[in-house]
């Protein structure tokens, strides 16, 4: 495994930056990680998947995604995914702003289609199979894309936005079906779960209790642990510690800081706790992640 493939554990920030916000990820499971808990971003995601198959759940729907498919992840829709049957998975995703092609510009793209999409009056099919009709058109473009930003040759900025506009051309053209949304009881569960998470974004590095959580979002605690296990797939606790973890992974690849620091860091003061998580999570002591990863590299 290339060390770029394991960017994908640096979800938060890793957008590109102010001048290019834009970026592509390489992700491979099972061999470094197997999941990537529930999170969201102002971004849009769009995932090519290249060998194997795993579960991917957005906007609290479950997906069983396969070699070419294809997923839309669209700005702040809730998502995580999920290795299936210890399979090797190979994907890489394009991920990046919508100003890349809207900036402040009120042009007549802007006006009819890009802020109509984002403002949820275009419905997209989130997996795109090999079988879908234009489906060759839709990944010459991502691999376009993607190539890219790989050779970033001159210019590549310039063929990056004319690419994307190629891309929403395909997708608006023969995927997008105009619908008018209307708020439904999924989006106030969305809202919550967005709520408890930020909260934890914000707090993980402290100790957190159910009682506080739940009253961010204003349910009684016995109501919120069956409600964020019924949604999120996993106990609140479970969700913490994987959330922790995940971070805990990234500063073992790409700092020198003493395990200890970082158990302390994420919030965790029990070395043996933390070395026994993070083991049942990775499959390997923090000490041994660190060691064979940057073997890797």
């Amino acid at each position: 495994m290339q060390f770029d493939e394991l960017e994908y554990l640096k979800e938060a920030g890793q957008k590109g930056d102010f001048l290019m916000p834009y970026t592509v990820v390489r992700t491979i499971m099972p061999d470094f990680f197997t999941t990537y808990p529930m999170h969201w971003h102002e971004e849009m995601e769009i995932v090519y998947v290249e060998s194997g198959e795993f579960e991917e759940c957005i906007d609290l729907e479950k997906y069983h995604v396969k070699a070419g498919d294809v997923i839309l992840v669209n700005p702040c829709l809730l998502h995580s995914f999920r290795h299936y049957e210890n399979i090797r998975t190979k994907f890489t995703s394009i991920i990046f702003s919508f100003s890349m092609i809207t900036g402040n510009n009120t042009d007549g793209c802007a006006i009819k289609y890009l802020t109509p999409y984002l403002e949820g009056m275009y419905i997209n099919p989130v997996v795109i199979s090999k079988d879908s009709e234009h489906y060759d058109e839709l990944v010459l473009s991502i691999k376009n894309l993607i190539n890219l930003f790989d050779n970033k040759g001159d210019y590549f900025e310039i063929g990056i936005k004319s690419g994307l506009y190629n891309m929403f051309f395909i997708l608006f053209k023969y995927f997008f079906r105009p619908e008018l949304h209307e708020p439904n009881i999924k989006d106030n569960t969305t809202r919550n779960i967005k709520t408890i998470l930020d909260y934890i974004d914000e707090n993980y590095m402290k100790p957190i209790t159910i009682d506080e959580l739940a009253e961010c979002v204003n349910l009684s605690k016995h109501y919120f642990m069956r409600f964020f296990k019924k949604y999120m797939g996993m106990t609140c606790i479970e969700y913490i510690n994987d959330y922790r973890l995940n971070i805990a992974a990234n500063h073992l690849i790409n700092t020198g800081m003493q395990i200890t620091e970082i158990a302390e860091m994420i919030g965790i003061t029990n070395l043996s706790y933390f070395n026994r998580i993070f083991k049942k999570k990775f499959n390997m002591t923090p000490k041994e992640y660190r060691h064979n990863v940057n073997k890797s590299r």
